[in-house]
């Protein structure tokens, strides 16, 4: 008994012995532990992977198709499943009660707002707002208040109107008001969008006042007169001309002086105080001088005839329901995208992000830039600025935020109070941005962009990588070593040397790369010919006037970004060599037969080609593969025949040069 249990004592040492043995010979001479979490991450992205992949091809022989058919017939489904993940990724930055000091003020702003949409939008709370007090109250919540039906009688549907159109809640028409010459320019014109069929409205209308315990009785009735108004408008909306002169002032647009204007039929006859709706919209009435441009005035009159037919209660129940119906507690994600498109964007984007490891993934990338490309020919001095001042504006946007969010969203208060005052506040801050771009700040902005606004420029749209990477991860998974390399490590390279967005392709070139571009071109059109002598032997079709369907320009900048990157990547895969074998061992096990350097590839151009969708692929011609890491000392790029040892290698340069 006594000897078996030494012998097993013994066995089990001995093994030990040999895990710790090869863990030391593997590590240098210290013991290496595996990230399982990291291991984990990559299977599952990989598993994933297999749903993108057009299987039935041979990735060596149409690598094109392998990674990009499925994609390019798929663009509904890969939107469908990004607003999925948008939609996790904001619900997990709402549902984190730990993150609230760690917020900028803007991102804060938006989680009150949804917060205050999902617990403080009681009838009482909407009696509360300055809207509902100013257009009269809603009738059919309001019929005890003497001060608010008194003020409700003595209301016109102008005024009401105006109250909602200040707020940036057009109903019935649309007012844009412009500053051309020191003169103010008014542009009238009927709205005729319509949320929802008949039967939806009828149907939500309903739900509307049962959510705001309107007495059942009652709301049969108000029902009835809401519903009658919406068919008479509806009928107005869907109007058609019948004669020759209709269409033609339909069409028409007709100029008024502001004086004339009010003294036309839309003036004395209806009993309109324009200046009272001036007033309330702008801030102050207009000036007897000012122009006013009418359009689709037949239109507009029917509009008004309606209006001045209704009585102030009807519309003030038909325009309360009309717009409460898509502001229900299940809307008030969506809401909190349209009010607050940028900043949704802006957590959407960096929500998935590890920002530890991708600042270094991007001071990794910066590192090999200036060993690579920096005292090269290539680049010149101002696109090397760019370069700099963009690596250092996306390392601060992953880490702190953006900064200018907080600026832009400083003049709107936000509590988790009250979810109506919330709304009114939204929409008038979205109103007045919209009155601000119209009327201009006065500033003066040179036509030819600066280095600093390049990179402004370029950071944001560098940002919305992580809109379609999003679509690529698995749910709950986020970005981070060794996938962010794969995902967005070359889209951020090619920004990064090329400048950014430059009207004229290769305008990030030196002067002193004219001779390394030249004898590139040769290359490539030595190749073309190779590739035609080799058809020839095989005696298959050469195509006659074969042009460059690419822009060489473009083609170096490419290659340059994949050298870039895959020099980072591959730093990391030679850093982390016992991991990136245990994970080669894994994958090849699957389906796929894929490996870390495989991965690269594949993942790379599925992301591209998600970027640039194509429906169909068209042969290139002459085909160049560019080594990786092996440059001449001039600087030029060595180029190579299709006799390197990995296909997956070649094939992605394939892809490039389309």
């Amino acid at each position: 008994m006594i000897s078996n249990y030494f012998k097993l004592t013994c066995l089990t040492f001995i093994v030990v012995l040999v895990v710790v043995f090869a863990h030391l010979v593997a590590g240098k001479g210290q013991i290496v532990t595996i990230n399982h979490a990291l291991v984990n991450d990559v299977l599952h992205f990989t598993y994933g992977l297999e749903e993108w992949l057009d299987t039935s091809q041979q990735p060596c022989e149409n690598f094109y198709d392998f990674v990009c058919a499925r994609s390019a017939n798929s663009s509904q489904a890969q939107l469908d499943k990004r607003h999925q993940q948008e939609q996790l990724k904001f619900d997990q930055f709402l549902q984190a009660d730990d993150n609230t000091d760690q917020l900028m003020d803007a991102e804060l702003k938006l989680k009150y707002f949804y917060q205050s949409c999902q617990n403080a939008r009681s009838a009482e709370h909407l009696k509360s707002s300055l809207m509902y007090r100013l257009a009269g109250g809603w009738p059919a919540i309001d019929i005890e208040n003497a001060g608010t039906v008194r003020k409700r009688r003595n209301m016109t549907w102008l005024q009401v109107l105006g109250v909602f159109h200040e707020a940036g809640v057009p109903y019935f028409f649309k007012t844009k008001i412009e500053l051309i010459s020191n003169r103010r320019v008014v542009q009238i014109q009927p709205d005729d969008s319509m949320r929802f069929s008949l039967r939806k409205f009828e149907q939500m209308a309903g739900e509307v006042m049962q959510s705001y315990d309107v007495e059942a009785g009652r709301a049969r009735l108000i029902a009835l007169e809401v519903l009658s108004f919406e068919r008479a408008s509806r009928d107005l909306m869907k109007l058609t001309t019948d004669t020759a002169r209709e269409k033609k002032d339909k069409d028409k647009v007709q100029e008024y002086s502001y004086e004339d204007f009010k003294s036309s039929a839309f003036g004395p006859q209806l009993q309109l105080d324009w200046d009272t709706y001036f007033r309330k919209v702008m801030g102050k009435p207009l000036k007897p001088s000012d122009l006013v441009f009418v359009g689709d005035v037949p239109k507009l009159k029917e509009y008004f005839g309606l209006l001045q037919n209704t009585s102030i209660t009807r519309f003030l129940n038909w325009l309360w329901i009309d717009y409460l119906m898509d502001k229900t507690v299940e809307d008030c994600q969506q809401l909190s995208q349209n009010y607050f498109a940028p900043l949704y964007q802006h957590i959407v984007e960096r929500s998935a992000l590890n920002k530890v490891q991708m600042a270094q993934m991007y001071n990794e990338l910066g590192q090999v830039y200036e060993q690579l490309l920096l005292h090269t020919p290539w680049i010149d001095e101002i696109t090397q600025e760019f370069s700099r001042l963009f690596l250092g504006r996306i390392m601060h946007l992953t880490l702190n935020g953006d900064a200018k969010l907080d600026d832009d969203h400083d003049c709107l208060s936000i509590t988790s109070r009250n979810f109506y005052r919330n709304l009114e506040k939204a929409q008038r801050f979205l109103a007045l941005k919209s009155k601000q771009q119209s009327f201009g700040d006065g500033k003066k902005y040179s036509s030819t962009p600066t280095t600093r606004s390049r990179v402004t420029q370029s950071s944001e749209e560098f940002m919305k990588i992580f809109l379609i990477t999003n679509g690529l991860l698995k749910p709950n998974q986020n970005l981070s070593t060794p996938l962010n390399y794969l995902l967005v490590g070359e889209h951020f390279s090619e920004i990064m040397i090329g400048g950014g967005s430059l009207p004229t392709p290769g305008a990030w070139r030196s002067m002193d790369s004219e001779p390394q571009f030249a004898k590139f071109d040769k290359c490539l059109t030595r190749q073309q010919q190779q590739r035609n002598r080799q058809l020839q032997l095989q005696k298959q079709p050469i195509l006659a006037n074969q042009t460059r369907n690419f822009n060489l320009n473009d083609l170096i900048l490419k290659t340059l970004a994949q050298q870039q990157t895959w020099q980072a990547y591959d730093h990391w895969l030679r850093r982390e060599s016992f991991l990136s074998a245990h994970l080669d061992s894994l994958l090849q096990a699957g389906r796929l037969k894929m490996s870390m350097r495989k991965l690269y590839f594949v993942v790379s151009t599925l992301v591209d080609c998600q970027r640039h969708p194509q429906p169909t692929r068209h042969p290139v011609a002459p085909i160049a593969t560019v080594s990786r890491g092996k440059r001449t000392s001039s600087g030029a790029i060595a180029v190579t025949t299709h006799s390197e040892k990995d296909n997956y290698h070649h094939q992605a340069v394939d892809v490039v040069l389309e």
